[in-house]
C-alpha cells in the first residue's frame, strides 16, 4: 500500500525479480509545476557516495520555484543519507527553525521535518522526509533502523532523502506553496 506521502516519492523501488533499482525519473511537469533539471557537481556525488541524486527546480509563473531533490541509496551505502541541516550548516546558511511538521495529502497524514534556513539576508522554507522500502519518516534514526531491521530480514535497503525547499519572502505564502507542489507530487504515481 502507498501512503498519502509515501506516496511516489521513490520509496520502494524493487523489480519483479526483486532487485533494487535507482529512483524513477521525475516527469518535467507535476501538476501546474515545469520542471528544469538542476546539475549535480562531481563533489557532490563524492559526498554522498551516490550517483542516485535529482535536483529538478519546478515553477509556476509569478511566483518563486521549489527546488525538489532526491537523494538515494541502497545496501551499505547510507552515506548519502543526513539530515539536510548539516550540509546547510557547512555551507554557512543559519538554521532558524526547525520541528517536526504534519501534512494533509489526500484525506492522510503525513509527518516530514520544517527547516527554515537563512543565508546572506533571504530566508528558506525547507521541507524533508525519508524513506526506507515504501516507508517515510521525518526521523534519520527511524530511516536507520528500518533499513537495519530489512537487512537483518533478508530485505532490500534502498531508502532516499527527499527534500523540498523554496524561498521565504512571506511564511504564509511560502508554506502555501509547498503544500501546493507536495499535493500536486502525490497525484503521481511514479512508483507502486
Amino acid at each position: 500500500m502507498v501512503s498519502a506521502a509515501g506516496l511516489v516519492w521513490a520509496a520502494n523501488n524493487a523489480n519483479s525479480q526483486g532487485q533494487v533499482v535507482a529512483a524513477s525519473p521525475l516527469p518535467e511537469s507535476i501538476g501546474e509545476w515545469k520542471g528544469t533539471p538542476v546539475g549535480v557537481d562531481a563533489r557532490t556525488y563524492e559526498i554522498l557516495e551516490t550517483k542516485d541524486v535529482t535536483l529538478v527546480e519546478y515553477a509556476v509563473p509569478e511566483e518563486p520555484a521549489v527546488l525538489f531533490a532526491r537523494v538515494g541509496g541502497f545496501g551499505k551505502n547510507r552515506a548519502a543519507f543526513h539530515p539536510p541541516e548539516i550540509c546547510f550548516a557547512g555551507a554557512d546558511f543559519e538554521i532558524r527553525q526547525r520541528g517536526p511538521m504534519t501534512v494533509e495529502l489526500g484525506g492522510r497524514r503525513q509527518r516530514l521535518m520544517r527547516l527554515v534556513i537563512a543565508q546572506e539576508g533571504k530566508e528558506y522554507e525547507t521541507w524533508y522526509w525519508f524513506t526506507a522500502n515504501g516507508r517515510v519518516t521525518p526521523n534519520y534514526y527511524q530511516q536507520q533502523w528500518w533499513l537495519f531491521s530489512d537487512l537483518l530480514k533478508g530485505r532490500s535497503m534502498y531508502g532516499t532523502l527527499v527534500r523540498i525547499s523554496t524561498s521565504r519572502e512571506d511564511p504564509i505564502k511560502s508554506q502555501d506553496r509547498l503544500n501546493r507542489f507536495l499535493a500536486a507530487l502525490a497525484q503521481l504515481q511514479i512508483v507502486s
